[in-house]
Order: structure tokens, then sequence, then C-alpha cells
């Protein structure tokens, strides 16, 4: 199953645009990042190379130094988690900081979690995706380094 045909048929949508503070903090502390693997058309983290749904980046290698990475929060985000580890421990990219939803019961975060080469940041409250209310599940900050 690729990237497209993951998403719902509802209305409901698993793409949450990442914050602009939060945008404005991590490129602050991580520089211009070299790639956006699941991004908008418009790209709004500015990453200097991105892939969009359409581009489907789970078949694509994922190059650059710092990779940034708010996959889309449904059933898939397993497979963009899998995918990142797989991209990081190959050495394509170097630094991996993933936008995720705080899902401690899912072992896509005990997956994560068991290992020392991974730092977790959690944050306090809700988020504002799209700049907007606040979001449904609280969220953390995953850096593969």
């Amino acid at each position: 199953m690729g990237f497209i045909d993951s998403m719902p048929t509802e209305n409901r949508s698993v793409e949450w645009a990442t914050p602009t503070n939060i945008k404005n903090d991590l490129i602050e502390e991580f520089g211009i990042f070299d790639l956006d693997p699941a991004t908008m058309p418009h790209n709004p983290m500015e990453a200097k190379r991105f892939f969009t749904k359409e581009d489907d980046a789970l078949i694509q290698e994922w190059h650059g130094e710092t990779v940034y990475l708010n996959p889309p929060y449904g059933r898939i985000i397993s497979k963009f988690i899998d995918k990142a580890l797989i991209e990081w421990k190959s050495g394509r990219a170097k630094k991996i900081v993933m936008l995720l939803p705080s899902r401690t019961c899912t072992k896509w975060f005990h997956l994560l979690y068991e290992h020392d080469y991974v730092e977790i940041r959690f944050y306090k409250g809700r988020l504002r995706f799209n700049d907007a209310n606040p979001a449904p599940m609280p969220s953390i900050l995953v850096i593969l380094d």
C-alpha cells in the first residue's frame, strides 16, 4: 500500500501542517532541512527538497544531512516511521527530526523509545496545527541522530 492508497475516504484528514511556531523553532535549532519527505505542494517547512503524497516518499530514497518528517497521522504512520529508520540506518539521512502524535501505546512508539540513538521530546499541551484550534492529540518530537 502506497501513500496515496492510505488516505482516508471520509472527510477526516490525516495530514496536519506543522505549526508556524514549531517550524520556526526547528529551523532555528537545525537549520533549513535538506528534505521534507511528507509535505504539501507549497512546502511549508521550506526544505531544500520535498516529496508530496503524489511522489510517494515510501518508495523514494531520503538523502540529506537533516530530514524533517511530519507524516500523515493515519494508520500509515508506522510505515513512515519504518521508512525513516531504514533511511537513517542506511546513512542516506544523517539526522531525521519527526513531529509525531504522542501515542505511547503503539508498537512504533516503543520501537523508537527502546533505542539510545533516539531522542524524544514531549510538547506541553496541544499544538495548534494549521495555526488554528488545538490538535485532538498531544505531540512529540523524535530525533534520530
